[in-house]
């Protein structure tokens, strides 16, 4: 099922797939969540959203509660889920937890920093294969990355835990942020990636936190170097194209969130509240006393009713598709999910300008 719900076995699959995806939105199915077991980290990268954005004395959820969660959205409907954090795998019952989530089902990713990854979780992972571990690295050495994470020594302690990872087949991912403090090691990184036969991601956004601390936008390269660094390699550009060809010209509905957030995906935090997507943060619902599925059909399609305002540019905008937009980066830059954040325009006006250039002698 998944080659073909993925579009990997031609148009016919593809075809399957954007109708699968469309009934999917239409009847409002849970599909795809992520849970984040913990806000706690082991590190303290520099532009973290998440950093410090807990309450006081807020108590994460026990395991049984998180059991009983997973219990819930898989009756919901829900296939894909990614545990994340935080760092997950600073629980201790992350191995019951993800076990139970595993035996249930699911096509399970894991989001980490690979620095606790040890011998017993690789076994794990072994014994009931993950989709995807996908590792953060910000560095392609100790020093860049050190520096980033604020913890010496958590390079190699990660890089240890990559390769017991790679020395079981554990499909793995790579991905980093980019920023002014590593910038220049970007295509190492990116290399170190493709040596061992792990798949790359690189995101140029970053945001305040979830606490209001704008300090990490100082880190942000600025546009033009950002799009150079990702139009330099010819996969994420050929990437770029076809997204781009199926979507550009596509106009959504009117809403600020005209996403998949609160149709068919969604975020339950560390205390158990309920989100459309995790950066939604002004749209959450407790799950105690109701359970998953009430409050996803009660509760989630609220986040719909907000519509954008009649002159904003995002309405009619020729390089939406490609800008990244994400009304709950917005909300966190500019307190309002209707006001977009004029780096993400400039992102998408560079993107969509190379997209569009006539070929060379053209």
């Amino acid at each position: 099922m998944s080659a073909t719900c993925e579009g990997a076995i031609g148009p016919d699959g593809e075809r399957f797939w954007e109708e699968f995806s469309r009934r999917i939105s239409a009847e409002r199915v849970p599909f795809s969540g992520s849970l984040a077991l913990t806000h706690r980290c082991n590190l303290g990268c520099l532009h973290c959203y998440s950093r410090a954005g807990d309450g006081p004395g807020a108590a994460e959820l026990g395991m049984e509660r998180w059991l009983e969660i997973i219990d819930e959205i898989k009756e919901a409907g829900c296939l894909y889920l990614l545990l994340t954090g935080g760092e997950p795998l600073l629980r201790e019952d992350f191995a019951s937890i993800y076990s139970h989530a595993k035996r249930n089902g699911f096509l399970v990713t894991v989001f980490t920093n690979a620095t606790l990854l040890d011998d017993r979780l690789a076994g794990l992972f072994a014994e009931l294969p993950p989709r995807l571990v996908e590792v953060s690295l910000y560095g392609a050495g100790a020093e860049t990355h050190d520096r980033v994470t604020g913890v010496p020594g958590s390079f190699f302690r990660a890089w240890r835990g990559i390769e017991r990872l790679v020395a079981r087949g554990i499909p793995l991912g790579l991905k980093s942020v980019m920023m002014t403090l590593n910038i220049g090691e970007i295509a190492a990184i990116e290399e170190r990636a493709r040596a061992i036969g792990a798949r790359f991601r690189l995101d140029p956004a970053v945001f305040p936190t979830l606490a209001g601390d704008r300090s990490p936008l100082a880190l942000r390269v600025p546009p033009e170097q950002a799009v150079a660094r990702e139009f330099s390699d010819p996969r994420r550009v050929d990437e770029m194209r076809e997204f781009y060809s199926r979507f550009r010209g596509v106009r959504g509905p009117d809403s600020v969130y005209a996403c998949a957030a609160g149709m068919s995906t969604f975020h339950v935090d560390p205390f158990g509240k309920l989100y459309p997507c995790v950066m939604a943060t002004r749209h959450g619902c407790e799950l105690a006393g109701a359970g998953f599925l009430r409050r996803w059909r009660e509760e989630m399609p609220r986040v719909r009713e907000a519509v954008l305002d009649a002159g904003s540019p995002c309405r009619t905008c020729e390089w939406k598709s490609v800008c990244g937009y994400c009304p709950g980066f917005f909300g966190l830059e500019n307190g309002d999910e209707r006001v977009p954040s004029a780096y993400v325009c400039e992102l998408g006006r560079l993107r969509y300008e190379r997209l569009t250039a006539p070929a060379d002698g053209g």
